[in-house]
């Protein structure tokens, strides 16, 4: 399992089949994902705020907040 496939594991909700107990909703969601050469960057959403970050792949890609044009994060709400 590559690094990308880590990655998706990790935004996706538990199987259904899993019990109450150990189902856990994610606390971000993927919202957008792109290829740019090698690497690959990354939307999420905080799901409890709504907040947007930036992420790749990789050890050297931080979580970083996006902003708006007033510099405050971006939140997306559904």
């Amino acid at each position: 399992m590559g690094i990308t496939d880590s990655i998706k594991e990790f935004f996706e909700p538990q199987p259904e089949n899993t019990s109450a107990d150990d189902r856990r909703t994610p606390r971000f969601e993927l919202i957008e994902q792109q290829g740019i050469g090698v690497r690959t960057l990354y939307v999420i959403r905080d799901t409890e705020t709504g907040v947007c970050y930036l992420t790749g792949t990789g050890n050297d890609c931080p979580l970083t907040p996006l902003l708006d044009a007033e510099g405050n994060p971006f939140v997306l709400y559904d």
